[in-house]
């Protein structure tokens, strides 16, 4: 698939804004018990662009690895305007009890959280909720594939296939497994009419075309329903969404070869954008709630790092030595920085259209 500008700047956007949400989150509780800001910056390395607002700076940096606040606590190589050099000790983060220290350190994943929530309500009020069910649309065939050659077309939506009707894609590939190298009818919707093909899958179960995938949904049948609607698929997403993370951990050769950065996120939102605008909604939903998972790994330099220290200091009845927990969170830092550089650098050859090996055009993932 040919990358388009509209969907990857739209992407980007939308990944933008989940992590300003997510920062946003941060400052918003440090603001509220009165601790002051130095920084608020999506991205890390050198400024792009930059504005002061009252004491704190705000920026857009470089490296689209995330973001951060930066608190009194931070060293600063220069003094920010509006913060005096000499503050008193209840401008630091650090000296605030540990229950203010949680808000502020665990507000950003309650906001990409609660952003999700909405993002749902607002597609399942707007254009409905999704009943389960799937209809399954031709994008593009291959050339010289079975598809090509039962007649298959873009644009087609698949019916039935061996005269039996289907609710899923799954269901869908389940039936051309069965009948690998076999003859079977295909029913399919061309405009206003109904046709009927003569397909056979090849050795693999394939007939070598992109699907597009769209969910049936029914409309809603007021507030209670959309707001049941909304709590019950922000559950099953999450659960969905830390099921595969802690599978990818327990295999790291399946990590390191299905974890994908920020050019593969861009060109996957790309793909939705092009196949269907408004599925970027759903896609925000993925994103803000993998952002909220991932922030929550007791990992140094994310939000469960500083978690489990504060966790510490409350079993402990003291914080950890300021030395140590700087060097820790100095090499959680150093590590995260150089797995999203590391991902780039993957990205850029396997991601189809970049510098890797040409993908076919058809599909992101197996031809079916």
């Amino acid at each position: 698939m040919v990358a388009s500008f509209s969907g990857i700047l739209m992407t980007v956007l939308v990944l933008g804004v989940l992590i300003a949400i997510h920062e946003a989150g941060h400052f918003l509780a440090a603001k509220s018990l009165n601790i002051p800001v130095r920084q608020f910056a999506i991205g890390f390395g050198p400024a792009i662009v930059g504005f002061q607002w009252r004491e704190t700076e705000v920026r857009l940096n470089w490296i689209p690895l995330g973001g951060y606040c930066a608190f009194a606590d931070d060293q600063q190589e220069e003094p920010v305007e509006g913060i005096a050099e000499d503050l008193p000790p209840e401008a630091y983060l650090r000296n605030r009890p540990i229950w203010q220290r949680v808000w502020v350190v665990s507000a950003g994943v309650v906001f990409n959280f609660v952003s999700a929530w909405f993002i749902l309500l607002g597609s399942n009020l707007g254009l409905g909720v999704p009943t389960g069910d799937q209809d399954v649309l031709v994008k593009a065939v291959m050339p010289d594939s079975a598809a090509v050659r039962a007649g298959l077309q873009p644009g087609d939506r698949l019916v039935k296939v061996d005269g039996r009707g289907f609710a899923r894609f799954d269901d869908f590939r389940r039936e051309l497994a069965a009948h690998k190298g076999q003859a079977i009818p295909l029913e399919v919707r061309r405009g206003e009419t109904t046709v009927v093909l003569q397909a056979t899958p090849d050795a693999k179960g394939r007939l070598g075309f992109q699907p597009s995938i769209r969910p049936v949904r029914r409309a809603v049948t007021g507030v209670v329903d959309a707001l049941q609607q909304t709590n019950e698929q922000q559950i099953k997403i999450t659960v969905m969404l830390a099921d595969a993370l802690t599978k990818l951990f327990s295999s790291p050769s399946t990590m390191i070869d299905q974890t994908g950065g920020p050019v593969a996120i861009v060109a996957m939102g790309d793909q939705v954008y092009q196949d269907n605008p408004w599925l970027l909604l759903e896609f925000a939903v993925l994103l803000s709630i993998e952002l909220a998972i991932i922030n929550l790994l007791p990992l140094p330099a994310l939000d469960g790092g500083h978690l489990v220290f504060l966790t510490l200091e409350a079993l402990r009845g003291r914080p950890l030595p300021r030395a140590v927990e700087e060097r820790i969170l100095v090499a959680g830092f150093l590590f995260v920085m150089g797995l999203g550089v590391a991902l780039i650098v993957k990205d850029l050859f396997t991601v189809p259209g970049m510098y890797g090996p040409p993908k076919p055009s058809v599909a992101p993932a197996a031809p079916r």
